[in-house]
């Protein structure tokens, strides 16, 4: 349905559940959907993508095009102009006229993070990550005629293709070393294997390839445009790589240096040593600490509130008294809210906060909601808080980046 926004998991798998999606298929398998037609089309329409490449200074390789699994030369249809005789950095400036040439002549056109760039596909990766507690980025790809924009290849994250017009013919060959990770040599195209999968995907479709599953995709000589949701997973190689930061933190074993020239009891000993810190540290809370810690140092989305966050002076915020005002969490990741000795804690955006007792009742209200009006958080305190007293509070949250107000037309 055109005009329709999509935020989260569960409207991208219509009609299959997001329950049914992740014990099914995720990180399993591919998972092909057909969906109606226009459902995906308010995600980037054409002439928002034409106002971003006029409005924004996009250079290489953020914005690229590509021809037969090739990158074409940047001055084919960039140029970078000097800022004048005090700026010496130089200003990425799109050529039209080249830049459509180009797509004529069969280049794809590709667009990295471009949720940065417009608000409905920023909406839809915040609610992704929220859900996956990982980073989420999507791109964008649109060609015109027969020439693919990459050859076969494998991505080192999960992915989501979303065709939101057009058309485009997928293969998928599977993996060829199982769950490989970026920078691995040790991972052989699989040459002249039939593809386990292969269809069109239609306005509309979904379609997802688990990390390290070659896949290819052409196009059908017409106008295409689909997105690609890219969610990065931890591995038990950044396990390892956190758990050796705690251990250098705080163990002298493992901070000593070996014992190259040692007596082989010697050597035994310490060897034992570094074992006994490792198993201890390896308990069974191991991976809840991990994600705990990656949830609090998960970087919110940059979230202005001009001019109310700026205020009247240096600590003074002002929370707008329009009715029509909302106030949204920043948190990119739940917030896990503790209640003891009449204070509640939790930790976000690389901190952990501390607050009376009394703020949970506002704070619940906002982890649960993501964004509701200033009178519903006042009457959901009313019983322990006044409006002003409630003011404040969200003033300091603005003051610290924790909310962001956005007043309704």
């Amino acid at each position: 349905m055109n005009g329709e926004v999509v935020n989260g998991l569960s409207q991208l798998l219509e009609p299959h559940t997001a329950e049914e999606f992740l014990a099914s298929s995720w990180g399993k398998t591919y998972k092909h959907i057909r969906g109606r037609a226009g459902r995906f089309a308010s995600l980037l329409p054409w002439e928002r993508l034409n106002e971003i490449l006029r409005q924004h200074r996009l250079d290489f390789p953020r914005l690229r095009l590509m021809r037969d699994g090739k990158s074409l030369p940047v001055t084919s249809y960039l140029r970078h102009t000097s800022g004048g005789e005090r700026r010496k950095t130089p200003i990425p400036r799109l050529q039209p006229v080249k830049f459509t040439a180009e797509l004529r002549a069969g280049a794809t056109l590709v667009l990295d993070a471009v949720d940065e760039l417009y608000m409905p596909l920023e909406e839809l990766a915040a609610e992704l990550e929220l859900l996956f507690r990982e980073r989420v980025q999507i791109n964008s790809y649109a060609g015109w005629h027969t020439s693919r924009g990459f050859d076969l290849h494998w991505d080192d994250h999960e992915v989501f293709i979303l065709q939101v017009t057009g058309r485009k013919r997928w293969r998928i060959y599977g993996e060829t070393r199982p769950h490989p990770l970026a920078g691995d040599t040790e991972n052989p195209k699989p040459e002249n294997a039939p593809p386990i999968w292969e269809a069109t995907l239609e306005d509309g479709d979904f379609l997802y390839i688990p990390r390290g599953w070659w896949h290819v995709a052409e196009p059908l000589n017409e106008p295409t445009l689909h997105l690609t949701v890219g969610i990065h997973n931890r591995t038990g190689i950044d396990l390892l790589q956190w758990l050796a930061g705690q251990l250098r933190a705080e163990s002298v074993t493992f901070r000593r240096d070996l014992p190259r020239f040692a007596s082989p009891a010697e050597s035994a000993a310490h060897v034992a040593r570094l074992k006994e810190e490792l198993l201890g540290a390896w308990d069974a809370s191991l991976l809840e600490r991990y994600f705990s810690e990656l949830d609090a140092l998960a970087e919110p989305r940059a979230q202005l509130s001009l001019p109310w966050s700026a205020g009247m002076g240096a600590q003074e915020v002002v929370i707008p008294p329009d009715q029509n005002t909302l106030v949204h969490l920043l948190a990119p990741r739940r917030l896990d809210l503790k209640l003891e000795a009449g204070v509640v804690e939790f930790s976000c955006h690389k901190k952990r906060w501390r607050f009376a007792a009394d703020a949970l009742l506002v704070l619940r209200r906002l982890a649960n909601g993501r964004a509701c009006s200033v009178a519903e958080l006042c009457e959901a305190a009313k019983e322990r808080l006044d409006e002003g007293t409630v003011r404040a509070f969200l003033g300091e949250l603005l003051r610290h980046g924790l909310i962001a107000v956005v007043v309704k037309d």
